[in-house]
């Protein structure tokens, strides 16, 4: 049979696809391609939904948080590092993950 299109967009190589949707609770939601050859070469996505009202009303455990600085990654902030909506700096398009710290 024919594989189910529902909720699906086809993203070509070298493409991307910007997505707006109205959140309605503070979230975090990982999507992503079910090929796993294609998930390890990035097709993920992380939406943030009211990163602001998160920041005021969670916590990040202070394990993760060394987690993170071990790997040279920042530790507070947005998706980028900055504080409150400044989003400065993050890339429009995919990029590669840094190369990981031997421990």
């Amino acid at each position: 049979g024919k594989p189910m299109l529902r909720d699906t967009i086809n993203v070509l190589p070298f493409e991307y696809v910007k997505l707006r949707f109205c959140g309605s609770e503070p979230a975090i939601m990982y999507t992503h391609c079910h090929v796993a050859a294609h998930q390890a070469a990035g097709l993920a996505v992380t939406f943030v939904v009211a990163p602001d009202v998160m920041q005021r009303t969670q916590t990040i455990p202070e394990e993760l948080t060394q987690m993170c600085l071990r790997q040279g990654l920042k530790a507070s902030g947005n998706a980028i590092g900055n504080h409150g909506l400044d989003f400065t700096g993050l890339s429009p398009i995919p990029v590669e993950a840094p190369p990981r710290k031997a421990n």
